[in-house]
């Protein structure tokens, strides 16, 4: 896996026009990392995220953050970040690279 394809993924779905869902654990977890840094997410609260060994309950926590926060809409491309944030609906499990994956997002690598 090539993770600056992922993550090339993510930016073009956050400015497309037309819906494009999130299809993998891997951009959901970048796209999870660049939200929890529009949202302002302390690094210690990142990293108490990460040790999440499960994604079902990485993506609830995500997505109730990202749910209640106003943040998204000061951000280019945010609210679309937002939507697919709290719009995905993905299945699957926790990897070294989508571990790697949340930490780029967050870093804006």
């Amino acid at each position: 896996m090539v993770k600056g394809l992922v993550r090339d993924a993510v930016q073009i779905k956050m400015k497309t026009k037309e819906e494009s869902p999130l299809i993998s654990v891997y951009e959901f977890c970048y796209a999870a990392g660049l939200g929890l840094r529009v949202m302002g997410v302390p690094e210690a609260e990142v990293k108490k995220l990460c040790q999440e060994e499960d994604f079902l309950k990485l993506k609830e926590k995500v997505q109730e953050m990202a749910k209640k926060s106003a943040a998204f809409a000061d951000y280019p491309g945010g609210i679309r970040l937002q939507s697919l944030l709290v719009g995905c609906r993905y299945k699957g499990g926790m990897t070294q690279e989508a571990y790697e994956l949340l930490d780029m997002g967050f870093c804006g690598r």
